[in-house]
């Protein structure tokens, strides 16, 4: 179970199923816009390691 705090103070608990899976989808996401840099793309490589260790 992954307990997941936003910026906006929202907490969102996962399994490790789920986080795997929302993990997954983030990383296909990335490897498909390699083109450009774009803030969602920042965004999104920092929540997907922040899934990867696990970290509240």
């Amino acid at each position: 179970m992954a307990k997941v705090i936003g910026s906006s103070g929202l907490t969102v608990e996962l399994t490790g199923q789920e986080v795997e899976l929302v993990r997954q989808a983030l990383l296909y996401s990335e490897r498909n816009n390699t083109a450009w840099d774009s803030p969602e793309d920042r965004i999104a490589r920092e929540l997907e390691q922040t899934l990867a260790r696990g970290v509240e």
